[in-house]
């Protein structure tokens, strides 16, 4: 077994973990958010830890009706500029906390003012040192190159910390994700490894979702890359209707995430258009409508709201480590890669 599939199984005592270590200072950090009637959030990270910065976004936005941004670094390390960050709380992720890029945004955020907030995987880490307040992954020694169990700690954490800043929660017990993550990968993990051999020979594909799932197909689109060296693009199924549809045609991949959810027409839509355009497509889903235009379709089980990302990403994380075994890639040792990357 990989060192990569081994991390992503730990997925359930990890999601524990976060859960149980991080209750006292998100609470704090509610606190201090309302009693400095804070207005505005901004994002800073890059790579997976952006892909959570995604799932953030919708899920603060959704509850807590608070408008979320993401911060370019290069305004800050390149150009220079000094950006006006006091009425912010500026959320700083990095699974090693040793960002370079990342660093600076906080350290400048918390200059001008800003309440900010560091999420990283050591707690002796810099970025963890510099901010006000660490959320700690607690997700232990990562040894894959590619971020495994580090991306669905930082989608508790953000679902935790989203309810924390609402005032009204989300209808979702947090506590109840670790089994059911555990319980699907114990029902689905050989479905999916077969999936990912049927479909092992797909290249350049486009996939499509909307909404909580599109941090997913971020993250699915990077670890492809990374991992499989799968070129691929993610899009919204609104934003591909917006230009990029005209480059399908006949035999074009798609690789659909589609759970039911309040997009379950538009993903109907998407799939019938697709289909009488000629395209192949290789879906996640739990809607029938969806799996019967498919080429190959992964059975999903039924989610509920908030909860469709964590078991969708599951999913797509065994299918990208079953995929680069299927082609003889060693998932654990990606080409050209190094677990840390320092960027400015």
């Amino acid at each position: 077994m990989s060192i990569m599939l081994n991390e992503f199984l730990d997925a359930p005592n990890v999601m524990r973990g976060v859960i149980n270590k991080n209750k006292k200072v998100i609470a704090e950090i509610a606190e201090e958010f309302r009693s400095r009637g804070i207005t505005n959030i901004t994002t800073v990270a890059r790579g997976t830890s952006d892909n959570a910065a995604t799932y953030f976004k919708y899920i603060v936005e959704m509850i807590g009706k608070v408008i979320v941004s993401k911060f370019t670094p290069s305004i800050t390390t390149v150009y220079g500029a000094t950006v006006n960050l006091e009425n912010n709380m500026l959320l700083a992720i990095s699974q090693s906390g040793m960002s370079t890029d990342t660093l600076m945004v906080a350290e400048n955020a918390k200059k001008t003012g800003a309440l900010t907030v560091a999420v990283t995987n050591d707690q002796n880490s810099p970025l963890a040192k510099a901010c006000d307040y660490h959320i700690y992954l607690a997700a232990g020694l990562e040894e894959s190159v590619g971020a495994t169990k580090t991306f669905l700690a930082q989608l508790t954490s953000m679902y935790i910390l989203a309810n924390a800043l609402a005032p009204q929660t989300a209808k979702m017990n947090i506590s109840s994700l670790p089994p059911m993550i555990g319980a699907f990968l114990n029902d689905s993990k050989e479905d999916i490894k077969e999936f990912a051999e049927a479909t092992k020979d797909i290249n350049n594909f486009i996939i499509l979702t909307r909404g909580q799932t599109q941090c997913v197909a971020s993250e699915l689109s990077l670890k492809m890359m990374t991992t499989c060296y799968k070129l691929c693009r993610p899009f919204s199924t609104c934003d591909f209707m917006h230009g990029p549809i005209s480059i399908v045609e006949e035999g074009t991949p798609i690789v659909f995430l589609a759970p039911r959810s309040e997009f379950t027409d538009e993903f109907i839509s998407m799939a019938t258009r697709l289909s009488l355009l000629g395209a192949d497509i290789y879906s996640f889903t739990d809607i029938p409508e969806v799996a019967s235009m498919s080429k190959i379709t992964c059975k999903m089980p039924s989610t509920r709201g908030t909860s469709a990302p964590f078991i969708y990403t599951m999913a797509i994380e065994l299918f990208v480590v079953y995929m680069a075994q299927a082609l003889g890639i060693n998932p654990d040792k990606p080409r050209n890669m190094k677990k840390i990357t320092i960027t400015k």
